[in-house]
Order: C-alpha cells, then structure tokens, then sequence
C-alpha cells in the first residue's frame, strides 16, 4: 500500500479484489460470505483484527483475528459500542478510539453495515485514503452478497445457523432492530443476479465493475470491456418456444464463461445481451479466438436443434482517459453492431 510496494502490489490488489468478487457471487451461504470479506480485509490492508456489523433481517456481528479467521462477536467486544454508534448516526459524528482505527459504513447516511479495522502502527495519508477505499468497496460487495442470500431462505434460521457454526459458545446475535420492513426491503433491493444464468445482471455488472475500473484508471492499468449478443435468439423463440430460447441464452453464458477468466466480471444484461470487464488486458483478439474456438467446440459436441452463434463488440479503455465505464459499454456495443451488420453483408 505504499510506492514502495510497486505497480506489482497495485495489481495484485485489484486482482484480489475481482477475485473477492466473482467467489461473493458464487456463495449462498452468509457465514463464507462473511468469513471472505474478513479475510480479504486483513490480507489486503495488514490490519491488526476487525469487527463487521450489519443489522436487519442478516443480523451479525463478527470478529476477525489478524489472521481473518471469524469468530462471534459480543456486545463486550472493544468496537462493538462504536459501530453501534455509526449504524444509529449519519456521516460524522462518531470519534474515532485512535488515529490507528478506521470505521466506514454502507450507506453513507443511514448505515445498515459497519466494519472497523485496526492497525498497529501510523500510516500517512495517501496509504489512509487506499485503506478507506479498500474498506469501502470491500464492505459493500459483501452487504450486497448478503442481501442476495437473504432473498432465498428464511432469514431468522438462517440466522441461527451461522451462528451455530461460527462459535457453539457464542450468544447468537438476535436483537431485533426498528425499521425492519425498511431495512429488509432495503436489503432485498441489492439483488444482483441474473436468475436465468447465474451470472451478475446489469445492477450487479456496475456494483462489481464500476469499483475495479474506477481502481485501474487510477493506477493506470489496462482493462477491456466486451459487449456480446445472440444471433438469431428471436426466430429461435418464435419457431421453436420460449424454453429453448432460454436454453440457447443460458449456453451462450455457459460459452462467454468458459471463454473469460475467473477474475473477469460477466453479466446478462438482458434479453440476448451481455457484457464483461475485464482488468489488465492487453490483447482482445486473445479472448475474441478463445470465444470463436469454444463456440465451434460447443456447435461440434452438442445436440442442439440449433447452431449457437454470437456476435462481439470490445473495447480497450484508455487508462489515462476520463470515458466512464457506461461510456466504454456504450462503445462495445456499438461495436458489437458494426461487427454484425459487417457479417450480414
């Protein structure tokens, strides 16, 4: 976290953070969810232990040792009382224990997560700035994470069995907390995923990405975004039905995934569209062969009473520019049409 560390370390850290990412939106469990966001803390900002507290229906409050391993919380924990005090006030108005501890919350105003870290020795500005980014961008991937779970079990028993799992001594977290129907709703809001594939859809496309590409343009690294649509998806609906239209969809997902890497951001932005990100590319012709050669493998091997075939549009962004990541999407997909109406021709 210091120019000491190099360009190497700025990359390393943008990697862990999509790598973070892409395995949040794998989870279906809170406790993992959890347990990734702490480790992933520790590891990137070397802080000396943390404490994440979240309120609503996915109530928790959990440790984190210098090592990231979790363990159940009490109110007796030493910055249990201050992040109670941040999730009850606004922006400001919380002091800080020492100039060695951090505290951010999601949202801003009117937090439903809070995590504190703390360190062991001073830190100038600049590495303060990059640790509260870090926190920030950390803290709302995995309030978002949880508020997916939260849509596909029953929240008050899965609240018990986290904390059955995490410590069988602890005194499991219940307090219930007002605002519930708001807080829930508010939680429930941050789903991000595309039922149909799995992948992110477009809201989770931009909670993932918008932080990461923010990151590279700040530290001047490359990245690519690719824009992609399914040729012919509409007389496959219209001549064979709907259900295998959504079949042809969730093969071209299946098809664009085995073609990006695990750390690549990809999303279904609806109907027969996607879009990826993807950090420190340098050569988009590799991705758009590899794409080429596993639809060929896929129309080879598979039994489909269709051939699956789509078209790509991608972008490398300008790292040095001040285009935002909307602005380069909107780019790839023009290019996507200028490359399909140069096929129709």
């Amino acid at each position: 976290m210091t120019q000491a560390n190099g360009p190497m370390r700025e990359v390393q850290q943008l990697q862990s953070l999509l790598t973070m990412s892409r395995e949040l939106m794998q989870v279906d469990d809170a406790t993992a969810a959890v347990a990734l966001a702490g480790r992933t803390v520790l590891e990137l900002t070397k802080g000396g232990g943390a404490l994440l507290l979240v309120r609503g229906d996915i109530s928790a409050s959990v440790g984190f040792d210098r090592s990231g391993r979790p363990y159940a919380a009490v109110s007796t924990h030493g910055w249990h009382r201050l992040a109670m005090e941040r999730l009850g006030r606004g922006a400001g108005g919380v002091s800080m224990p020492s100039p060695r501890t951090m505290i951010v919350g999601v949202p801003t105003q009117h937090a439903i997560a809070v995590l504190v870290v703390g360190w062991e020795d001073d830190a100038g500005s600049e590495a303060w700035s990059e640790r509260r980014r870090i926190l920030e961008t950390i803290l709302e991937l995995t309030v978002a994470t949880l508020g997916r779970i939260s849509t596909r079990s029953s929240l008050e028993g899965l609240v018990s069995t986290q904390y059955e799992q995490m410590a069988s001594t602890a005194q499991a977290h219940a307090d219930e907390l007002a605002r519930r129907d708001e807080v829930e709703g508010e939680i429930r809001a941050l789903s991000l995923t595309d039922v149909l594939t799995g992948l992110n859809n477009r809201r989770g496309f931009f909670v993932q990405a918008e932080h990461i590409f923010k990151l590279a343009q700040r530290k001047r690294t490359g990245s690519l975004v690719i824009y992609a649509d399914i040729d012919d998806l509409k007389l496959v609906n219209d001549q064979l039905g709907h259900e295998t239209g959504d079949r042809m969809i969730r093969d071209a997902s299946g098809v664009l995934r085995e073609s990006l890497r695990d750390t690549d951001v990809l999303a279904r932005f609806g109907g027969d569209e996607f879009v990826a990100f993807a950090l420190d590319d340098a050569h988009p012709r590799v991705i758009l062969t590899r794409l080429r050669d596993n639809l060929g493998a896929f129309n080879l091997m598979q039994e489909r009473p269709y051939r699956l075939s789509i078209s790509i549009g991608a972008v490398r962004c300008d790292p040095g520019g001040e285009a935002t990541l909307l602005d380069y999407v909107q780019l790839a997909d023009r290019e996507m049409y200028l490359h399909k109406r140069r096929c129709l021709h």
